[in-house]
Parts: C-alpha cells; structure tokens; sequence
C-alpha cells in the first residue's frame, strides 16, 4: 500500500502541472502570437503523453465535478474495474457507484470535506463501491482537490482491494478458528523462546498454571510457574530440546504431589527460524494419571468380567435382532458354545425353538420400555440338553440417552430350580409311595368340586386304612412296613382311574377322590376292586404278608359341599367300617355323626379329667402259685365323670391313643402307682411289686430310663418294687433301641415284663437278649384252657419257653379252678384273675396286703 500510495502522489502532481502548463498556454496565445503557437505545441505534446500515462496507468483515476459529483475524467483502469463504458461513466456521479446503503455516509463525509483551497492530499479509507453488474467491491480512496477545465474538482485514486481484505479477514478467521482449537484441546500446549520465557499458551495450559486467561503467561519464566505442578518436570525436557534441537516425543513422567501419585506424557518440538535456528520450544503435555486409572479399572472390570462364574454378553443391534458382541469364557461353561463361535449371532440361539415362555414376555416387554428385567429362561446348550437361566438384562445407554446395546449376565440355576421343584414335589408327594400327600390331595379336591359345581356333576371321597398294618409294624419292623405300603400304594393306584387321586393321608392311611361318580353301585363297585386288590398276598422276602382295610365314603353334594366337611365324614365312615367288624366299606350317613362327636367329647372329658384328678388307680393282685401270697399288683387306671359316670377303660384308652393324651395319661399312672406303694411301705404294710403298663406309643416316644428315673427318685420307691409291663409291638417295633431302653432300666433294678406274649410277633433271638423278668400269657391263651388243645398247647409252650430262659410266667385272666390246675401242673409261677380278686380301689389293698393271700375257694398251696 505504500508504493502504491507514492505512485498516486507523483501522478497527481504530474496531471496537476499538465493543467497548469495548458492554462498558462492559452494565455500566451493571447499575449505571443509566434511563440506561444509553438510552446502550445510542446505543452501539447507533453499533455498527450502526460494522458497517455493517466490512461495508461494500473490504478483506476478519475476526475469528478467538486459541486455536482459528475465525472469528468476516467481512465481505462477505472472502466475496466467499473464495467462502464467512457460515455457511460461520464454521465454518473460519485453516488451512482455507491451501494444505495451507503450513501449516507457518503454525503456526510462530502459534508466534512475541507474547501479546495485548504484541502492536500487525503487518505479517505475503504470504501464500498458498486459495479455495473450491481457487485460490490471494496476500494481504497485518496483524493486531491484541483481546479479541472476551469472548475473546482476533485482528482480520485481508487485501487481495488477486495481480494487483499477477503485474504486478510480469512487468515483472520483462520488464526482465530487456529486460536479457538488449541484453547479447547485437552492437551497443554505452550511455547517460549530460548530464555525460557513464555511467549503464549492455550487455556488449558493456562489454567492448569492458576491464570485466567492465556496471555497472563507472556513473558513469564519457569521460576514464575514454580508452584506450577509440572514446572520441574517441564523445565528439564525444554531445555534438553533447546540445547539439542532434536524432538522429544511421547515423553512418560511420573512424580508424587503431596499424597498424590501423577503422571504425565509430554512432547516437544523446537521453535526455528528463517534460516534454521532454534529460537525456542513448542511443547505440549497431558496428565494420564486419570487415564491410566481408568485404564486400569477397565483391566480389572474386564478381568472380572473374564473371571465371573455367571456367563455375560454384551449385545448390540443388527439386522436380525440383537447381536452377540462379546461373550466371557464362563459362556463356553454354561452354555458349551466357544465364545467365537457366537460373535454376530442373535442372542436367541440359546432358547431354540423353544418360545412359547412367559419369561420371553416379560423380556420383550421391558425391552420395548428400555427397562432392566430379569426372568428366568429354560435354555439349551450346544449339545441339546436343557439348563434354565436366570438372565438379567440391562440396557446400555449412549450419551444422548438412546439404547444400542445391552448387557445379559446368564446365571445357570439348573440345580435350585430342581432343588425347588424337589421341593415342591415333597411339599405334594409323599417320599414313600410317591402318591400325592395330603396337601396336594386338598389342593386337587378344592378344584374338583370347582368343576363338580359349574357341571352339576357330583364326586365321592373314599378314606381307607389298613387293617392289621400296625401288627406287621410292631413286630416286623418299619422296613417291611414300609415295603408293605409301597405295594399296596401301587395296587390302589392300578384300581384308579385317569382322572381319579389316590393319595396316602399318613401312616396306613389312604384317601381316593374320584370326580365324576355316576351312582352309588359304581362306587360300591370300585371298593370292592380296592379291596380285592389289598387283600391279596404281599411277599416280602420270604414272608407272605395279609392285610385288609377298611373304607368310608362321602359324596358330593349330599354329603358337604367343601373339601374339609368330606374328608371328615369320610374319615367318620371308615372308623364306622373298622367299628362294624374291619375289611369291609361303609357310607357316611348323619347318624354317624354322633358316634364321632361322642368320640370327640370323651377326649374333652379326658383332658378335664387328667387337669382336674378325676382319675383313679385299682390295683389287682398277682398271686404266687407257689404259695399262695400277693406277691405283687398291676395298677390299672379307672375314671369316674362326674358327667357320665363310670368310663370303661376300652373306650377311653383307645381315644387316648389317638389323640396324644396317651403320653400324660402313662405318667400319670406311673407316678400315682409309684408313690402310693411308697406310702403303703411307710405305713408297715408288706412290701409287693407294683406293676405299670407302658403302651407301645410312649414306649416310642418318650424317653422311659429318663422318666422313671425321675418319678422314683421324686416318690422315693426302691426300683426293685416297680416293675414295667411292655408289650411284644412295643419292644419289636424297633429292637435294638428297645434293647438300649431296657439295659438302662435294668441297671436301674427296675423289673421288666413282656405283656400279652404270643400275641405278636417276638423274636427269639431278641428275646433271649432282652433283660426281662417275666412273660405274662395273654388272657386269650388262659380262657380257652379245657376247651381249645391248641391254646393248652401254646400255654404249655410258653412256659417251658420262659422256665428254659430262666425267665418267671404269669398268667392273666384266671377265673375257674380248671386254669388253675392245669397252671399248676405245669409250674407257672404267677396268675391274675377274677378266681382270685378283681382290681381293687387302693384304700382295699392295705387289708389283703396284712392277710398275705388273696386265694379264694378250693385253692391250696402246692
């Protein structure tokens, strides 16, 4: 711009002097004649050339009427930047090439122009001028005011300078774009000269120093960025590049500030000149440390992800449907597929043609509403065998909060879902038999009568326990017991129908729901098949085995209309089947309501009676054939209601043994015998064993050496004179702890008696080891005495048996004088029996116990 502002000078001068030249000329032609002609013709030759120059020159010129604005001169420069041609350009004014917004400020800057004769040479600045294709440029103006043709004028210089603003308003942009950049890059950027001083940085660097802005830093020093704090770690690396002028890139320090441990990576350039010379340092650096422990995170979380047992993939969309991505080495474990074998399949691979699920549904729907879910999924392996997932599912969201991928995490619950459903089958079956239990059995009646009740249909329960069970129980121990059932669950379910239950209710007994029943004659029918098929033989090892049952029945709807009500009358049917003579079938009907509510009330009755003391012990002796002397008393308990009077013991002992009073009820007795053969003893009376009876249930149940351990030494009685009267289910229904109970009350010096042998099932080899005192013949053998050879034959046996075990026989229910021969004959040592007393009320005893013999009639000691 300088030159071309010295050009426009020197040509304004040159122009000015030309019309100076011809003014004086056209005045010598009035002054010379001659001389003047031929200096005209100089001045005009100079002219021609001096216009050639104006016309000729680069920079549009021209010259405009001072007043009116018109041009009055315009060299070809100024047409060709223009577009107008001479003619045309003569005929405008200054404001004909001003953009119409301009023109404004055009007229107020003519406003302001200085009058001709103080104006010099002016710099007007850029200004904007229109083309005659209506474009627009931008021109730079300087003017001089001259007088032209005789008036007042202004000669113009307009050089075009629309390119050079374009290209400087670009490397403007370019610098600022350049700028705005490196100010937001993340790394610190900085550069200084060779003193170490900072010549710039960007806002990164800047903040990191504790400045606001970048240019805070130009001119400082490292010493003045001491606290910076990489400052030291910076200043070795500038230097090492200045001295050397060799790059340093990717640079890794690591230092401790304060608690802290940080690293950073920096590279470094040198800063030259023209002519190659370092004049400085361009550096730039980035602190890892979060990074690297984010990068180390990312380690461990995918090392967790490698080492998690559950199985994990990570889905993303594809044509088909969500694709595979990644999948951990515990897929390959769950799921026997290789992890890259699964890459870019649909992750629904694993269900097959499985889909009918309701944990698909739950899936699909918490997908469509970009939601976790968690289900659980029956899932194939790679060799077809069945495994069930537990698969959560989560989305992962982008930043703008859409959802490409998802995140499943396969928990293989293969064993708890067959743990649960064990479970649930125990819940409903029975472990034995496999027959549904109770609790399943209530379930499928509920929805039985559901179904009876929308078709007028109607249906019939059947309750059945097994008649004679509990003697093969007692004396061939649970094991065959439990064979035993097993069969006989098999049969029953041979008798059912398709859609008929049968199901064991506990212990021997069974309950049959069968839907649909037409009549009475076709239940009547399937009883019988029932009981056929019960009747048979079972062989068991080398045991035949005979059982019965008995059945009850209730129907729907005469019978009740919920489950409870016909369970129960079916349960009342069947005692009345067993009351009627067992092995047989009964149909409820109301009557038998009243034999079960009496049943309940003599168990009410019983538990007042054991609260308030309204029972009592008789005692009848056992007399010794020897010599006819009381040698000892069986306590038998008796009940006196005041309600109903005397209670016969087989109708309450039976309700005890049902209903669980049975264990007080022993108790009771064994304390009551115990403590009154103790006051019996302390008021002089001769001393006699009293014997207890101990049922097979507590003989179960209840830890008996513990329990008379504690009544003894509560009532003070010597062991010696009790003794405790066990039966033959009670000891072999399980012989060898019988065997241990036994042994720890013979220590105790408590006698012990098998009660009712032959009766049941004893074993030889246990009874020889079992410390027992004596056998006591049941009353059955003793009164067929002089009628049935048979049981003359056992009795004898029995005794024999005992006297060969060195083991003591009584004999219960002698009533004639025949049994007593024929006892005597054949040594027995004691009996019992209405010939020689009833059981006595205790106030009765204390006098026959003074007497010393209790005989009656023709009786004479042997």
């Amino acid at each position: 711009m300088t030159s071309r502002h010295g050009t426009r000078d020197l040509l304004a001068v040159l122009i000015v002097a030309v019309l100076v030249d011809v003014a004086l000329c056209v005045y010598s032609i009035y002054v010379r004649d001659g001389a003047v002609r031929r200096k005209l013709r100089r001045l005009k030759m100079r002219e021609e050339r001096l216009l050639a120059v104006f016309d000729a020159h680069p920079v549009p010129m021209y010259v405009v009427d001072r007043e009116t604005m018109r041009f009055l001169a315009v060299n070809a420069a100024a047409v060709r930047q223009y577009g107008y041609d001479e003619d045309k350009f003569l005929a405008l004014t200054l404001r004909d090439i001003r953009p119409q917004e301009d023109i404004g400020r055009f007229e107020q800057y003519m406003q302001r122009l200085e009058p001709v004769s103080q104006q010099g040479r002016t710099m007007a600045g850029v200004w904007r001028h229109q083309r005659s294709d209506g474009s627009v440029l931008r021109v730079d103006i300087s003017h001089h005011s001259l007088t032209f043709l005789g008036r007042p004028a202004i000669f113009v210089l307009a050089d075009d300078v629309t390119a050079q603003i374009s290209a400087e308003a670009e490397a403007q942009r370019s610098t600022q774009m350049l700028e705005t950049v490196i100010d937001h890059i993340p790394q610190r950027i900085f550069w200084k000269d060779r003193e170490s001083r900072y010549l710039g940085c960007n806002m990164a660097f800047a903040l990191d120093a504790g400045l606001a802005y970048p240019e805070q830093v130009i001119g400082k020093t490292d010493d003045d960025l001491a606290w910076h704090p990489y400052a030291d770690a910076l200043r070795r690396q500038d230097r090492a590049v200045i001295a050397s002028g060799v790059p340093r890139m990717n640079v890794e320090a690591e230092f401790t500030l304060g608690e802290l441990h940080k690293t950073i990576v920096s590279s470094k350039l040198p800063l030259l000149d023209g002519e190659d010379r370092v004049i400085g340092v361009l550096g730039s650096y980035t602190d890892t440390t979060d990074r690297k422990r984010a990068d180390f995170a990312l380690r461990l979380q995918s090392r967790a992800l490698d080492a998690s047992v559950n199985a994990i993939v990570i889905t993303g969309p594809g044509a088909s449907g969500h694709l595979i991505e990644y999948a951990n080495p515990a897929f390959k474990r769950i799921t026997g597929y290789d992890p890259a074998d699964v890459i870019g399949r649909d992750c629904r691979l694993l269900q097959r043609d499985d889909h009918d699920q309701e944990g698909l549904v739950a899936i699909r729907t918490a997908l469509a509403a970009n939601r976790e879910v968690s289900a659980v999924l029956r899932n194939y392996r790679k060799d077809g065998q069945l495994f069930w997932n537990q698969l959560l599912i989560a989305p992962v969201p982008e930043p703008d909060g859409r959802t490409t991928h998802h995140i499943g995490i396969i928990n293989d619950v293969t064993e708890l879902i067959r743990y649960q459903e064990q479970l649930e089958y125990q819940a409903n079956y029975d472990s034995l038999t496999l027959l549904p239990n109770r609790n399943l059995l209530r379930h499928r009646l509920q929805q039985a009568l559901v179904a009876a009740k929308r078709r007028g249909r109607g249906l019939a329960v059947v309750f059945i326990d097994l008649d004679g069970f509990k003697n093969v129980n007692d004396s061939l121990g649970h094991s065959v017991g439990d064979e035993l059932l097993y069969v006989l669950a098999e049969r029953l379910a041979r008798c059912a129908g398709p859609g008929d239950t049968v199901a064991r209710h506990g212990g021997d007994e069974f309950v049959i729901l069968i839907p649909d029943t037409a009549d009475e004659d076709a239940l009547i029918a399937w009883m019988e098949r029932a009981r056929s098929a019960i009747s048979e033989p079972v062989l068991i090892g080398r045991t035949e085995l005979y059982v019965g049952c008995s059945m009850g029945a209730s129907v729907y709807p005469q019978d009740g209309d919920n489950a409870e009500t016909l369970l129960k009358k079916a349960d009342i049917a069947m005692y009345r089947a067993k009351d009627v003579g067992r092995n047989t079938y009964q149909f409820f009907m109301p009557e038998m309501n009243a034999s079960a509510n009496a049943r309940m009330n003599v168990e009410r009755r019983l538990r007042r009676a054991l609260r308030d003391g309204e029972l009592r012990l008789h005692y009848q002796p056992l007399v010794s054939l020897r010599d006819g002397r009381i040698v000892g008393l069986e306590a038998l308990v008796r009940w006196h209601d005041p309600e109903m009077g005397i209670v016969s013991p087989g109708e309450f002992i039976p309700v005890a043994e049902e209903s669980g009073l049975i264990g007080p009820l022993s108790e009771w007795v064994l304390r009551e015998a115990c403590r009154q053969n103790k006051a019996w003893q302390d008021d002089g009376l001769p001393p006699a064993r009293v014997s207890v009876n101990v049922s097979a249930t507590v003989f179960v149940q209840r830890d008996i050496p513990k329990l008379v351990t504690g009544v003894l030494h509560e009532t003070g009685l010597d062991a010696i004179w009790l003794e405790l009267e066990l039966t033959e289910s009670a000891l072999m229904r399980n012989a060898e702890e019988a065997l241990s109970m036994m042994n720890e009350l013979n220590a105790l010096g408590v006698g012990l008696a098998v009660d009712d042998f032959g009766t049941g099932y004893s074993s030889l080899s246990y009874l020889k080891r079992l410390p027992v005192d004596r056998l006591k013949i049941d009353r059955s053998f003793v009164s067929d005495i002089g009628r049935s050879g048979d049981n003359e034959t056992i009795t004898s046996a029995v005794i024999t048996l005992a006297h060969s075990l060195d083991l003591k026989v009584t004999a219960e229910g002698v009533e004639t004088s025949a049994q007593l021969e024929f006892l005597r004959e054949r040594a027995c040592d004691e009996m019992q029996g209405f010939f020689f007393a009833a059981p006595l009320p205790g106030e009765q005893i204390p006098a026959l116990l003074q007497a010393g013999s209790a005989y009656v009639g023709q009786f004479s000691p042997a």
